[in-house]
Formats: structure tokens, C-alpha cells, sequence
């Protein structure tokens, strides 16, 4: 059963799913779409009280997920499949074999400012289709604006 919830920072949604620091939790309150952050870098007054309110509540709270590594490395390759420029797209077919893909992916990118740009458009809108189907999976509509 779908249920709409209140206003969700669709943007907020996105950086959470994509922090994937172990020291790092994120969770949905589904009344408010409030996002809640937990981290080992917090008091223990205030890790335990966070930690409390979920517990208390589990119904209202979901764990917000972590992005997957190879969502990330699909992106880059689906990418790739749009760039014209057969230099650039060769540069990256390199740049994303073997271990460090994703920091010579970056580095390759650095020198093409407005392919970069097109990148982070893309990568964006690839994350919050998944925030948005995360959201439809825990039978949540997201408020419009």
C-alpha cells in the first residue's frame, strides 16, 4: 500500500544513499521525511538518543541504503556510451579497468570541464532514480513541490 509522505529533500535522500562511510547511518522518518544521520563521530548522549527514537518507533524509521559500488561503476560505463568525443571515450574505457577505477575516472574527467559537468548531471539523476525507487519500494510517495 502506497502512502504519501510529507516532503522529502529528495536531495538530502540522495547524498545519504551515496555516503558510504561504515561510521555513518541514515534513516527515513516516513511521517515527516525528516532525515535522520547517526555517526560515530556523535556524543554517545546523542548516538543512544537517535539509536532510542528508532528503536521505540521501528515502524516509522527506515534505514536509508547505501549506494552499491558497481551502481556507481554502471554509471560510469553508461556514461561513457554517450560521449562523442572517441578520444575522451577511449581515455575512459582505460581509465575504469582494473583497481582505482573510479579515482582515474575523475582524473580523466578533470581535463574536460564540460564533459564533467555532463557527468554530474547524469550521475545525479541516476541516484535519485534510485532514491525514488527505494522510496516506491517502502510504498512511499514523495511530496511534490
Amino acid at each position: 500500500m502506497e502512502k504519501k509522505a510529507p516532503k522529502i529533500n529528495l536531495g538530502e535522500l540522495c547524498e545519504a544513499m551515496e555516503n558510504n562511510s561504515y561510521e555513518h547511518e541514515y534513516f527515513l522518518d516516513v511521517e515527516t521525511g525528516e532525515i535522520l544521520f547517526i555517526s560515530g563521530y556523535l556524543s554517545d548522549e546523542e548516538t543512544r538518543e537517535l539509536k532510542d527514537r528508532i528503536k521505540e518507533d521501528s515502524e516509522r524509521y527506515e534505514r536509508i541504503p547505501r549506494a552499491e559500488p558497481n551502481e556507481g561503476y554502471e554509471d560510469m560505463v553508461d556514461f561513457i556510451a554517450t560521449v562523442n568525443n572517441e578520444r575522451l571515450a577511449e581515455l575512459l574505457e582505460v581509465a575504469i579497468n582494473g583497481k582505482g577505477a573510479f579515482r582515474r575516472f575523475k582524473d580523466v574527467m578533470r581535463n574536460y570541464p564540460e564533459e564533467s559537468e555532463r557527468w554530474f548531471k547524469f550521475k545525479d539523476e541516476r541516484i535519485e532514480e534510485r532514491a525514488l525507487e527505494w522510496l516506491g519500494g517502502i510504498g512511499i510517495r514523495p511530496a511534490q513541490d
